[in-house]
């Protein structure tokens, strides 16, 4: 079963918006690390940003058809945030840690 085109184009439209974000300050990095027990912001970002996508795909199809995602249409999904996944990953990469030469 396709995923309904206004859900794709809302998926669309939020990863876009996203792109075009302001970061969030280096300096909050610590306390996200800390509140979310994880070691790399850059991992736990993309990945918070890649589920959201899917459950923003999931709520949708909830509240219209009253069931969940089914195969087909989470990889529909899958393949929306994969089409996007290097923009993404430039995007995230300004929480990388950065290495200091020795």
């Amino acid at each position: 079963m396709p995923l309904d085109s206004d859900i794709r184009e809302t998926i669309e439209k939020v990863i876009e918006g996203d792109l075009a974000a302001p970061k969030v300050p280096r300096e909050r990095l610590p306390r996200l690390k800390k509140t979310w027990k994880c070691d790399s912001a850059y991992d736990f970002l993309y990945g918070h940003r890649a589920g959201y996508y899917r459950g923003l795909a999931e709520g949708m199809v909830l509240e219209r058809h009253r069931r969940q995602l089914v195969s087909d249409e989470d990889g529909e999904v899958f393949a929306i945030t994969s089409a996007h996944a290097a923009r993404l990953r430039r995007y995230f990469a300004y929480y990388k840690q950065r290495h200091t030469k020795k």
